[in-house]
């Protein structure tokens, strides 16, 4: 009954985005977690082992709206919105990634038990969220599938163009602003960003509360990585503005740190990889997992 639910399009013919997200969560199990004084909320599909759905900055469980039909017929997906992002409570100050994945964690344990093994995948900021948590589970995790983890590179992109959405006032001109980044940063190009994208990043952009990039060093995720006794895989489109950087300094990062990295590429997609090639990335992250239940 669930996949029937999730199937049909994103969004179906005959409803409009907001139906579609609102289709999704009406299917879901939602849970609660503490995180300080407030809560995480979790969106829960499927039966089976468990996989962690980590979204991106600015983001929340919508980033992997294309993903959840597919992986949820074989494993239980439990998506969060990260502290101070999407629905959930801003986390306690200091803000830093040890105290978030802690949170996560002990989230994660509540939902699934202490002891439970499960999959894990991370979209750009939550790659570097995924990394941190990744310590902390230690064996318990099977595998972890990082897509566009700008944190694995050695150097900052600074993307050139971006409109500054929250100087504008008419409603009109916020939307075509976020047309426009999401097709300089999110896409390969503005062709491909839909109304269904549009709409998921204008409701989740203004709930971001945390900058995460205050926090969320470069060069911290490999050296988390080191310690996580998980198989990984990166998954990078080539029209994503990091990848360049992910190869020019994969020897100074990954190889010198003896880090046993699988790398896929997914030819012409941009950043959201698990958007725009939803299907590619669909069937090699359930191959991936399924190699190592």
């Amino acid at each position: 009954m669930e996949n029937d639910v999730l199937s049909g399009g994103f969004p179906r013919i005959d409803e409009t985005p907001e139906e579609c997200v609102a289709r999704f969560e009406n299917a879901a199990e939602i849970a609660y977690t503490p995180c300080g004084d407030g809560h995480v909320i979790w969106h829960i599909w499927g039966d089976g082992d468990p996989l962690l759905l980590l979204h991106g900055n600015h983001g929340s469980w919508t980033h992997w709206i294309k993903n959840i039909p597919f992986l949820s017929e074989k494993y239980r997906i439990l998506v969060p919105d990260a502290p101070g992002l999407g629905d959930s409570s801003v986390p306690p100050e200091p803000h830093s990634m040890d105290g978030i994945a802690s949170i996560m964690n002990s989230g994660l344990d509540h939902l699934i038990g202490p002891k439970t093994r499960c999959h894990m995948a991370g979209f750009s900021y939550g790659s570097t969220l995924g990394g941190y948590m990744a310590i902390g589970l230690g064996a318990r995790l099977k595998t972890f599938a990082m897509i566009g983890a700008a944190r694995l590179t050695g150097q900052r992109t600074m993307v050139e163009g971006l409109i500054n959405w929250k100087r504008l006032e008419d409603p009109e001109e916020i939307i075509e602003a976020h047309r426009h980044n999401l097709g300089r940063v999110m896409f390969s190009g503005p062709r491909v960003v839909d109304d269904l994208a549009l709409y998921t990043q204008a409701k989740n952009a203004p709930r971001a509360r945390v900058k995460a990039h205050h926090f969320a060093r470069r060069l911290t995720l490999p050296d988390a990585l080191v310690e996580s006794a998980a198989q990984i895989c990166t998954y990078w489109g080539t029209a994503d503005q990091y990848y360049p950087h992910y190869i020019q300094s994969y020897d100074e990062q990954i190889t010198a740190r003896g880090l046993k990295i699988k790398t896929e590429i997914i030819e012409g997609a941009g950043h959201w990889a698990i958007y725009e090639a939803s299907n590619k990335m669909n069937e090699k992250m359930l191959k991936f997992m399924t190699s190592h239940d």
